[in-house]
């Protein structure tokens, strides 16, 4: 090259695309942080504003020792708090819908109509878009208890059946607390899924090992204070054994990068609305300028 020449690289337009799915999709964004009375952060999901509700993953009911939560939306730099609000367990717990039936949909929805969350926009969701395989999305959301939202690109990889319902197959970075994050279409900018926590494979073994290491800690109980070695009980050596095997797995699974994840598509989410919610306030559609969407 010679001297003084400056070389000029075009841009790469998929990384374009993700810049504007970024600036289009991130304020609609939330961190859902779950905090101790002493206000220790025990576990942090993502959920995005869809209307006057937060959807976010069907986990959020699992989670029971916690005393408040704060929902909290961010600027552009993925940091910057922009618009919160922290509401008592009780609280939330009294806005959720959860469904007509008791069992688990993959998906919760939260009333948050506060005057604060008013100028958050929404995001619009694909009801009828069926992406190609090999497709380009995002998913932006928190992984572990990062106070910095992020972007992770990839691709549908596949469709993956269960319960009678085509799961989307992604082949992108997944971490605890990306649980609830919109999956964006790289084609339309619209939310064509959204991120379940308990749909991973690693989840589903985690769960199981943790079955298994309970249920041992339960057997082993029976026979406590039975036996005595040398002032030792050793049924309690093995009851502590276990569960410090059961803290090793939690931290192993909290930090574990998941390489394939699965997203329930956004018709379900649509569905889940018009089934479970009886006043629906918006019955025509938002203004497009708060919208999100190419």
């Amino acid at each position: 090259m010679k001297r003084g020449m400056v070389l000029l690289l075009q841009p790469n337009p998929m990384f374009n695309m993700y810049r504007q799915i970024w600036r289009h999709t991130h304020a609609s964004v939330a961190r859902i942080s779950f905090f101790t009375q002493d206000k220790i952060n025990v576990l942090s999901l993502t959920g995005f504003k869809f209307r006057d509700y937060l959807v976010t993953d069907d986990w959020v009911r699992m989670i029971a020792h916690y005393d408040h939560l704060e929902i909290k939306f961010v600027e552009q730099d993925g940091l910057t708090p922009r618009a919160s609000k922290v509401l008592t367990k009780s609280e939330f717990e009294r806005r959720m819908v959860v469904g007509l039936s008791d069992k688990f949909q993959d998906i919760v929805l939260v009333n948050i109509d506060f005057e604060v969350f008013r100028p958050i926009p929404n995001l619009e969701l694909g009801e009828d878009e069926q992406p190609e395989i090999g497709a380009p999305v995002a998913a932006i959301g928190y992984k572990l208890n990062q106070a910095n939202m992020s972007i992770k690109r990839g691709m549908i990889s596949s469709y993956y059946l269960a319960g009678g319902i085509r799961y989307l197959q992604l082949d992108l970075t997944i971490k605890q607390g990306n649980a609830g994050s919109p999956v964006i279409s790289g084609d339309t900018g619209h939310v064509i899924g959204i991120i379940g926590h308990r749909l991973s494979e690693v989840s589903q073994s985690y769960k199981k090992l943790k079955d298994i290491l309970n249920s041992n800690i339960q057997l082993l109980k029976r026979y406590q204070g039975r036996y005595n070695l040398q002032d030792i009980d050793p049924v309690q050596v093995l009851i502590a054994n276990q569960n410090q095997v059961k803290y090793i797995a939690k931290e192993i699974y909290r930090v574990t990068t998941m390489g394939v994840g699965y997203a329930l598509p956004s018709r379900h989410i649509l569905g889940f609305l018009k089934e479970n919610v009886i006043e629906e306030k918006s019955q025509t559609p938002a203004s497009k300028d708060i919208l999100a969407g190419f």
